[in-house]
């Protein structure tokens, strides 16, 4: 659930209208957040000023950052 949740909020610029986005920001643990990307292979993913997206996403640890989200939090900011 908390995966769906995460994948559905990396595509919130098409749903611009219907989002309250202080309370979505309220709703992610930054400092969570942010442990959940090995800076390492975040960097690996640029090279010569190409980033290969597919190692980009895959420096995301998907479980951590999804278990930075509240999803209650996350479910009312969604549906204002």
């Amino acid at each position: 659930m908390k995966t769906n949740l995460f994948i559905l909020l990396l595509s919130l610029p098409v749903m611009t209208y219907a989002v309250d986005y202080k309370k979505l920001g309220e709703a992610v643990d930054e400092k969570q957040a942010i442990e959940s990307v090995d800076t390492q292979k975040l960097k690996e993913s640029v090279k010569d000023g190409e980033v290969d997206y597919k190692k980009a996403v895959d420096s995301v640890d998907k479980d951590q950052a999804s278990d930075s989200v509240d999803v209650d939090k996350a479910k009312e900011a969604l549906l204002k």
